[in-house]
């Protein structure tokens, strides 16, 4: 008999002996008439026994009035007999627990305390900046020289703020137990989305005759230093504890691409708003979407084999 079976037929009988005095069905016997009214009032209930059983066990047993209760009381009988056995149940022996305490100790190592946010949000700022002044320096931004001030600021501000919230809520999924103001989960998509919606309302459609050719050639220059960028993130994040690698992923890969978007902005003097929105843009979804990817198959791995987590 389970504990919540014995609980459920006890409650069962609680009930029983509130409607009839025991959990029995028959008709109460009428009480002799030498017993008196301060004997009746002072007959065992299955409420009290359900207090004895909350003192604990020994004043259960000790109890004579409960006992002779759960000699008619089949379901505080139960339930008392299943307590009873929990706690006779044979402790282990004390050559075992040592044994298991020496093999839980050989596989413990010394950890290094893991540094403050503060210096990995100065990390992520090096790795983006980095790569971004990187790519300016042969081609002298040209992509910088056909914007105006409007666009300048409209782009440039969205970007900031897009990395420092991308970079926020990467460093917080390495600690665990950590709160986040925005879900990670919702963040890359967020971003994404005001990112399009900025560009889509600052740039004007312009005629471009080779828009494939010009377009596949900004997403190949994008990729090529938002991959080293993202590389560059994960050996930052190794340092601290991956517990959900799909959502970090995607915002490894969303920091990534906004690095190559800057990069693009920058150096490419088109501003065709059809060209920034699908091959500009298009880079930091192809990003977001390959970090997660990858997480999502990290964690089907884990899934599938958890003694490689």
């Amino acid at each position: 008999m389970t504990i919540r079976l014995a609980a459920t037929k006890y409650r069962q009988g609680d009930r029983d002996c509130r409607a009839g005095g025991t959990s029995d069905r028959r008709p109460p016997a009428a009480p002799e008439k030498s017993e008196s009214a301060t004997e009746m009032s002072t007959k065992v209930t299955c409420t009290h026994i359900d207090d004895l059983i909350t003192s604990g066990t020994v004043n259960l047993l000790q109890s004579t009035d409960a006992a002779e209760h759960m000699a008619r009381c089949k379901h505080c009988r139960g339930l008392a007999r299943v307590l009873l056995n929990i706690e006779e149940e044979p402790v282990p022996l004390e050559s075992r627990v040592k044994r298991i305490q020496a093999m839980m100790g050989a596989s413990l190592q010394p950890v290094r305390p893991l540094a403050p946010a503060r210096f990995f949000l100065g990390a992520c700022a090096i790795i983006f900046l980095g790569v971004v002044a990187i790519s300016v320096a042969p081609s002298g931004m040209a992509g910088w020289a056909a914007l105006n001030g409007v666009q300048r600021i409209a782009v440039f501000a969205t970007l900031a703020a897009s990395a420092v919230l991308l970079a926020v809520s990467m460093i917080g999924q390495m600690v665990p137990g950590n709160k986040y103001a925005l879900a990670p989960t919702l963040l890359p998509i967020a971003v994404l989305t005001v990112l399009m919606t900025i560009l889509a309302l600052t740039f004007r459609p312009r005629e471009e005759l080779a828009f494939v050719r010009n377009g596949l050639a900004c997403v190949r220059n994008g990729l090529t230093f938002s991959i080293p960028a993202a590389l560059l993130f994960w050996l930052l994040l190794r340092r601290g504890v991956v517990l959900f690698p799909q959502s970090i992923g995607a915002a490894v890969g969303g920091l990534a691409g906004l690095a190559g978007f800057s990069v693009l902005e920058l150096n490419c003097p088109n501003v065709n708003v059809f060209h920034i929105v699908v091959w500009h843009w298009g880079v930091v979804l192809i990003c977001a979407a390959g970090g997660a990817l990858i997480g999502a198959a990290v964690e089907y791995r884990h899934w599938r084999n958890p003694k490689t987590g």
